[in-house]
């Protein structure tokens, strides 16, 4: 009994195994997947503070010039430039930025980035002198970028409060 079964499961999986059929057509990835860039994460931070500070600069000459950045669990391991939009930038922990929180010109901005294929979007909250922060968020700005052609390429798309 137990041979009857076995020929047949063994001509089964022979005939499984055998070469494709000639009209079969193989499966190619997607062009896509070659053409998206890999977005520099580093580079789409950049871009979203200089455009933040871009804001700022505009409508309120009193913006400091030095800008602390909060490491938080959410904000990636990267390094920025000292300057951007030649407002110097400090990373620093929760802790650190406590420690500075008197200073007559203080902003400390929290920046949270979404990243989805062709768009990237950031949530930009600013702290004042005292780590106050307005309750109708006057200073906190939601901005959209497309991603361009490259792997830095990011266009502001949409900016709201």
């Amino acid at each position: 009994m137990r041979s009857a079964l076995f020929y047949p499961i063994v001509l089964l999986l022979l005939l499984a195994c055998g070469p494709a059929p000639e009209n079969a057509v193989p499966v190619a990835p997607s062009p896509t997947s070659f053409t998206v860039p890999v977005l520099d994460t580093a580079a789409a931070y950049r871009t979203a503070i200089a455009e933040y500070i871009k804001v700022f600069r505009k409508s309120d000459a009193s913006f400091p010039d030095t800008v602390y950045i909060g490491r938080h669990a959410e904000f990636p391991g990267i390094e920025l430039p000292d300057t951007i939009g030649n407002t110097f930038i400090r990373i620093v922990t929760p802790a650190e930025g406590e420690a500075l929180k008197e200073g007559e010109h203080f902003a400390y901005l929290n920046i949270f980035g979404w990243f989805a294929t062709g768009q990237a979007e950031f949530y930009v909250v600013n702290f004042t002198h005292g780590m106050r922060h307005w309750p109708d968020g006057r200073d906190d700005r939601h901005l959209r970028f497309a991603i361009g052609s490259g792997p830095t390429e990011l266009v502001l798309d949409t900016l709201w409060q």
